[in-house]
C-alpha cells in the first residue's frame, strides 16, 4: 500500500512537470525588455539637457581659447550624456570629463543643473554652432543624435516613400521646435513645399522657410545680425546676435527630382549648409536608408539606430 502511495505520488509530480514545460514552450520565451521610450513631455526635457551640454562644450571652450570639437555623435541614456568626437580630445570643459582616451566627453545631467551652465535658452544663453543636431532614432533605448552640419556633402534619405516623409518630417520639425536648433532654418525647396511634406510637420515656426526653385532658396539669409528671431519669441542682440552669424546654420530639403532638374550638385552652398534629399540620388556622400522594421541604415556614417525618431517621437513631444 505505501508502496503503490509513493509511486502515485511521483507520477503525479512528474505528470505537474511536464505540464509545466508544455506551458512554457507554448507561451515561447521570455520577451526582452522594451526599449526606453519617451512619454509625453520627456522628449523636450531630454533636448533641454542637450542644449544645454552643447552651450556649456561652446562657453567652456570659449574661455579656455580652444577650437570647438567635431562631434560624431550625442547619446543620451537618461542618466548620462555623451559626446563621441570625431577627433581625440583630452580637454573637456567643465562640467564635462573626458574619458581616458579623449574620444568621448562624459557629462551627468544633473550636475547642468546644479551649476546652472547654460540656462537661459531662450534667447539669453550662449549660443553653439551644433544647431543642426538632430534625434536619429533610438539605439538600445538610448537616443542618438548627429549633427548634420558635420556630414559634408549631400545625404539622402531613402527606403519606403511614406517612411523617408516621416522620418523627414520628423527631422524637420525637432529642428525648427526644439531647443538645439534655435539658431538653424530649414528651407523646403519646390516639391518639398507640398503638404505631403508640410501637413506632416508638426510646428510652424520662423526657422521654417519655402522657396519654389534653388535661385530663391540661397537667397534666404538666416544670419541677420541686427535682428533676429529665435522662433520663441526672443530677439538675439549683442554678444548673441554676433553668435547667430557665425553659428547659424541652414538646411536645405529637396525631392530627388529636384536635386537633379536644378541641378542641386553644383549648388553654391556655404561650407556651413546642409543639403537632405527625400529620395535615392547616386550623387549622395551620405544615405541613410529607412528599413521596413524601423531601424536606420547609417552606411558610412556607422551610428547603430533601432528605432529612427519618426517611430517613437510624437507632437506632443515637442
Amino acid at each position: 500500500m505505501i508502496t503503490f502511495l509513493v509511486l502515485f505520488v511521483v507520477l503525479g509530480l512528474a505528470l505537474l512537470g511536464a505540464a509545466v514545460v508544455l506551458t512554457r514552450r507554448r507561451r515561447g520565451p521570455s520577451a526582452a525588455p522594451a526599449a526606453r521610450t519617451a512619454g509625453p513631455g520627456a522628449d523636450r526635457k531630454v533636448l533641454d539637457t542637450v542644449a544645454l551640454g552643447l552651450q556649456a562644450v561652446a562657453e567652456g571652450r570659449a574661455r579656455s581659447g580652444r577650437p570647438l570639437p567635431d562631434l560624431h555623435t550625442v547619446v543620451h541614456s537618461g542618466r548620462r550624456m555623451t559626446l563621441q568626437l570625431a577627433q581625440a580630445d583630452t580637454a573637456a570643459p567643465s562640467p564635462w570629463t573626458s574619458d581616458v582616451s579623449g574620444k568621448e566627453w562624459l557629462l551627468d545631467p544633473e550636475n547642468l543643473r546644479r551649476t546652472g551652465t547654460g540656462t537661459g535658452t531662450g534667447g539669453d544663453g550662449p549660443a553653439h554652432p551644433y544647431s543642426l543636431t538632430v534625434t536619429l532614432g533610438l539605439h538600445r533605448g538610448d537616443r542618438v543624435l548627429v549633427d548634420l552640419a558635420q556630414l559634408p556633402g549631400t545625404i539622402a534619405l531613402t527606403g519606403d516613400d511614406m517612411e523617408v516623409l516621416r522620418l523627414a518630417q520628423a527631422l524637420i520639425s525637432e529642428i525648427v521646435s526644439g531647443p538645439v536648433g534655435r539658431l538653424a532654418t530649414v528651407v523646403l525647396v519646390g516639391s518639398a513645399t507640398t503638404p505631403s511634406v508640410t501637413d506632416g510637420v508638426v510646428t510652424r515656426s520662423p526657422r521654417l522657410r519655402t522657396a519654389a526653385t534653388r535661385e530663391e532658396a540661397l537667397t534666404h539669409d538666416e544670419n541677420d545680425k541686427s535682428d533676429r528671431n529665435d522662433g520663441n519669441g526672443a530677439m538675439d542682440r549683442g554678444k548673441n546676435a554676433d553668435a547667430a552669424g557665425t553659428y547659424g546654420r541652414r538646411l536645405f530639403v529637396v525631392t530627388a527630382a529636384q536635386f537633379r532638374d536644378e541641378r542641386w550638385a553644383d549648388a553654391p552652398l556655404r561650407a556651413t549648409d546642409v543639403l537632405l534629399v527625400l529620395g535615392y540620388i547616386t550623387d549622395a556622400v551620405w544615405h541613410l536608408a529607412v528599413n521596413t522594421d524601423g531601424s536606420l541604415d547609417t552606411g558610412r556614417l556607422g551610428v547603430p539606430v533601432d528605432t529612427h525618431t519618426a517611430r517613437f517621437a510624437g507632437p506632443a513631444d515637442l
